[in-house]
């Protein structure tokens, strides 16, 4: 059976960096993976600038290649990316952009309700106003879930994912850790993964904390276009 990994989260949240790494990860263990942009948003940005760099990896990548759009104003999507989950039996990891519908983005894929081995991550960065703090994270965890309330849109994991780029210490990442713990507590949603620049790879030698499986991503974002 395989996976459809999905990652949602707010604007500048780390979503796409946590799915691209996440891609990377698979290709490594010599799984065949399909990574979908499926930003409706901006989709000029994220995957597209680095597209050649991610084939390099061995990545099947679903993106738009003809659309310059900016902002909350929209755009359409190709039959590729409606098609995704029908046209590959890969694993497949889908980076759902921000915006105004939040997961109800998904309903527009073909035959989602008939995946078996959905997994839908919220990335989690509290430095970031909209999710700053426990109440503002289950504002948007509501927020996001969209109007259309089907069985399988519902949140699998948290991926606490705090950062403020270069200037990122790791107090930050603790801090920001602490506070989804509490949201934890209170929505029963666990927390899948502390995801951070390998830079701080020497205080999580045993890649845990606190039984808590921890990330080292490759900073590959900052050369999109944004």
């Amino acid at each position: 059976m395989r996976t459809v990994e999905i990652y949602t989260g707010a604007y500048a949240s780390g979503k796409s960096e946590n799915a691209l790494n996440r891609a990377i990860e698979y290709t490594k263990q010599k799984k065949e993976i399909t990574l979908v942009d499926l930003d409706t948003v901006e989709p000029a940005y994220c995957m597209r600038p680095i597209a050649k760099k991610l084939h390099g990896y061995g990545i099947n990548l679903i993106l738009q290649s003809d659309y310059f759009g900016l902002g909350e104003a929209g755009s359409y999507v190709t039959n590729e990316q409606i098609n995704c989950l029908k046209t590959t039996d890969n694993d497949i990891i889908i980076d759902v952009g921000y915006g105004v519908t939040g997961l109800d983005t998904l309903d527009i894929l073909t035959d989602i309700d008939l995946e078996k081995n959905i997994k839908i991550y919220l990335v989690v960065n509290t430095s970031k106003f909209e999710t700053k703090d426990k109440d503002s994270i289950i504002e948007y965890i509501n927020f996001n879930s969209g109007e259309n309330k089907k069985p399988w849109k519902k949140i699998s994991g948290l991926i606490s994912n705090t950062h403020l780029g270069d200037e990122t210490e790791l107090k930050d990442i603790i801090n920001g850790y602490n506070i989804l713990k509490e949201v934890s507590k209170e929505t029963n949603i666990p927390i899948a993964a502390i995801s951070l620049d390998k830079k701080f790879a020497k205080d999580f030698t045993d890649k845990t904390y606190e039984n808590i499986p921890v990330r080292l991503l490759d900073r590959h974002m900052p050369e999109a276009l944004w």
